[in-house]
């Protein structure tokens, strides 16, 4: 082997070689006025400090609470019993409850329930406001 092309004990083989500018622009086919810095970078560091992890106790939700969920049937029951009743009696009265009762039986949770409560009083209510004209 050549002397000159030798690596000597603790030298690196990349440094010693040394290419012109335009050596490396001929060989890897960019222009001379490319930078080339982003393919000779370091890639980004790991973080100095890895991210801290609080634990909270686990707390339960109204939905999954016992006591607040059958609280809420109850009330989601009389709301749909409400909403059935204000078809054929009192509309204004009945439907405006069983309407507000199924919005606090949908925030406590049962959605369903309260859904079927609201749509039903809001039925009765737009129904009695449209028949209402027609027979006075």
């Amino acid at each position: 082997m050549n002397e000159q092309n030798r690596i000597q004990p603790g030298e690196h083989p990349k440094d010693s070689y040394h290419f012109s500018k335009e050596q490396l622009s001929k060989e890897t086919g960019h222009d001379s006025t490319e930078e080339y810095a982003a393919e000779l970078a370091v890639p980004y560091a790991e973080p100095m400090q890895a991210p801290i992890e609080s634990r909270r106790p686990v707390q339960l939700s109204a939905a999954e609470d016992g006591r607040t969920q059958s609280h809420g049937k109850w009330l989601g029951y009389t709301a749909l019993v409400l909403g059935i009743l204000s078809m054929f009696v009192f509309p204004t009265l009945l439907g405006s409850i069983a309407a507000l009762s199924g919005v606090i039986t949908y925030v406590q949770g049962n959605r369903a329930l309260g859904i079927w409560s609201v749509i039903l009083g809001l039925i009765s209510l737009v129904g009695y406001f449209l028949l209402v004209p027609l027979y006075a």
